[in-house]
């Protein structure tokens, strides 16, 4: 522990000091409060870069008051580095002091005040002064990491998507429109990457894959039960602008594919060290709709589930709950509440795709989608995927709270599945 030499003025004062931060990208505006026996304010602000020397002369500027609270927004990713760098020196401080790190929402201004940083860095130094604040959502980094490995991953698929509606597009335009051509199988693509080598019609160059014997055997087996897509096409052919810019696509198509590959397996390594978090995983992907991909997002993106009170908390956290507008006396359901986690949104509206289109295996959860999909009819097909995602998000709920897997038969009075309401 760091030794420092006794300090009349500061070892025996009753002045309690409290530290509040406004922390952006660049800079950090910290202020140091505290209220003596008359009732008086003592205030001191300065202004420190974010990097590790400025974090260095903040500790320092600091230090000499032994705040016993540190309080700062949950400003994005930026305050991440500034709690890392006061839990280090926390070991080995001479003091202790907690770490607020806020919702913006508890820490907003009244409406119609000055507003800039110096002012937001005393606002939190009071409001942690008198307890108004509480800690938000626990920092826990792996789990950060685990987020932003799957926003990438999503932002790749997004991008792999959009290249393949522009391989589909430049076939268009040359009039070579086959039907259910899926770019996700890889003869297609290899398919694709001769038929642009050459200048030869769509026609000669099949019966020339199909004789070539350098062609693996899988890929012309499934040529020829994709053949008859191609026959009415095969007198076409492609200009050397159209093949010049599926080629492109093609690459960038392949090079997206190796990068998702890539943070596949930097998931795999991330969860080989937590065997928790992968045996919740599991227990997630028993749920109908939510395959092993999806269920270490969620976990990734909600953090604790002791952090929502009850269901009806998680699912609005989810966006899967309606907004409630009420006026005179009258109660509306209005649309889904968009001020909510959007990935968490997706991923629970496409399980209940899946368990609306795909799912066979009969379950309390497909009767009710069942109920769900008859009473809206196809005129309304988005509100029955909505109102089931809902479904899906409470049994999540309670799944991660009971630490079970999903039971088809719904033993649990939480997640009642025989109730067609859903609010």
């Amino acid at each position: 522990m760091e030794k420092k030499p006794f300090k009349f003025s500061e070892d025996l004062t009753r002045v309690i000091y409290y530290c509040g931060m406004d922390v952006h990208k660049h800079e950090i505006t910290a202020c140091i409060y505290a209220r003596d026996r008359t009732n008086r304010d003592f205030i001191k602000t300065s202004i420190f870069q974010t990097d590790q020397d400025g974090l260095r002369q903040l500790f320092g500027f600091v230090k000499k008051y032994r705040p016993v609270a540190f309080a700062m927004e949950s400003t994005g990713i930026y305050h991440h580095a500034v709690v890392q760098f006061l839990e280090r020196k926390r070991l080995d401080s001479s003091w202790s002091y907690d770490i607020v790190v806020s919702n913006p929402a508890d820490a907003a201004g009244i409406p119609g005040t000055a507003k800039h940083d110096k002012i937001d860095a005393i606002k939190l130094a009071k409001y942690v002064a008198n307890g108004l604040l509480k800690n938000g959502k626990k920092i826990i980094f792996i789990l950060e990491d685990l987020k932003a490995i799957f926003r990438m991953a999503i932002k790749l698929e997004k991008d792999r998507t959009m290249l393949k509606n522009r391989i589909r597009k430049t076939l268009d335009r040359a009039g070579i429109r086959p039907r259910g051509l899926n770019l996700n199988h890889e003869w297609t693509k290899y398919f694709l990457y001769g038929f642009i080598q050459q200048s030869k019609t769509l026609g000669q160059f099949t019966q020339d894959f199909m004789q070539n014997p350098n062609v693996l055997l899988k890929h012309r087996n499934s040529l020829v039960k994709n053949e008859a897509k191609f026959e009415s096409f095969y007198e076409l052919s492609l200009t050397s602008v159209q093949r010049a810019l599926i080629r492109q696509h093609l690459i960038d198509l392949d090079f997206k594919t190796s990068r998702k590959t890539i943070l596949a397996l930097e998931v795999d390594k991330l969860l080989l060290d937590c065997p928790g978090l992968r045996q919740q995983a599991h227990q997630l992907s028993t749920i109908p709709g939510i395959s092993s991909f999806s269920a270490v997002w969620i976990l990734a993106e909600i953090g604790s589930i002791s952090y929502f009170p009850s269901w009806r908390h998680f699912r609005s956290y989810c966006g899967c709950c309606p907004n409630v507008v009420s006026s005179a006396g009258k109660i509306y359901h209005a649309h889904t509440n968009r001020h909510s986690n959007k990935f968490l949104r997706t991923l629970f509206y496409n399980a209940a795709v899946v368990v609306c289109n795909f799912l066979k295996h009969e379950s309390d959860l497909k009767a009710y989608t069942n109920r769900i999909l008859a009473r809206k009819g196809d005129r309304s097909k988005k509100l029955a995927y909505c109102i089931i995602a809902g479904k899906i998000a409470k049994i999540t709920y309670a799944s991660l709270r009971d630490k079970t897997s999903f039971a088809p038969e719904a033993p649990y009075p939480s997640i009642c599945l025989k109730s067609d309401s859903m609010f």
